[in-house]
């Protein structure tokens, strides 16, 4: 039992004396940094620490199929970033694909069809030990992944809103087309009916101008046939 309590005592020591080893290189490396060196190291963490929030409140500002509690567990099995790729391109993920488990081997498999069915198309291509990493939970494995799944999709994002764009403004530009030339016919066909009424105003003129011709020459007519009755000359008097 007394030795038993040496040793116990003896590893209590040692742990305490690597501890403070390891302080002391930490400090020595931070007294060979120069102040500027400091600055970059302590400015990166920031950063890192800046990614890492925002890519919480990526994956947070997504509606997905349970809560969020550990995201390292939460993860594990693949379904939730199937969940959240599918928010993007619905057309890209099957969920049935994916079902929610807790056996590795059953993880495992989530995540090779993932890897091989659709991160494939995002241009990522996760190794072995990048999914044994992430089905164990270890840290900030999937804040990894995370962080170039959100990177490309949203260069993809923007690629299919350029493109949208792109149509949006061939279409407007199509239909503005269409409209002056629609326009441009109306203009012609207006001008035609303009054409087709002067020529029946015409018409309607010399009709009428016919018809007091005719009215004129009936009068002279009967004027010429009643001085011939009246001198006796019209044949039918005869």
């Amino acid at each position: 039992m007394e030795n038993l309590d040496n040793n116990n005592a003896q590893n209590v020591n040692q742990e305490a004396e690597e501890e403070v080893d390891s302080q002391n290189a930490k400090m020595d490396k931070n007294q060979l940094q120069n102040p500027e060196e400091q600055e970059d190291d302590l400015n990166e963490a920031q950063d890192e620490e800046s990614e890492l929030m925002y890519i919480y409140e990526w994956v947070d500002s997504i509606e997905l199929s349970r809560p969020k509690k550990n995201i390292s567990r939460d993860f594990s099995d693949g379904v939730l970033l199937a969940e959240i790729i599918k928010n993007y391109f619905p057309h890209m993920v099957d969920l049935h694909n994916y079902p929610s488990c807790s056996n590795s081997k059953h993880k495992e498999s989530n995540w090779n069809v993932l890897n091989n069915k659709v991160l494939k198309k995002l241009g990522i291509k996760l190794s072995k030990n990048e999914i044994d990493s992430i089905i164990k939970s270890e840290p900030l494995a999937i804040e990894k992944l995370l962080q170039k799944v959100y990177a490309v999709l949203q260069v993809k994002m923007n690629m299919n809103m350029n493109v949208n764009n792109a149509n949006r403004d061939r279409n407007n530009f199509e239909m503005k087309n269409n409209r002056e030339k629609l326009r441009k016919t109306l203009e012609e066909k207006e001008n035609v009916v303009k054409q087709l009424k002067d020529i029946v105003e015409v018409l309607e003129l010399k009709l009428k101008n016919s018809e007091e011709m005719e009215g004129i020459l009936h009068n002279k007519l009967q004027q010429l046939t009643d001085a011939l009755n009246k001198n006796g000359i019209n044949d039918e008097n005869k």
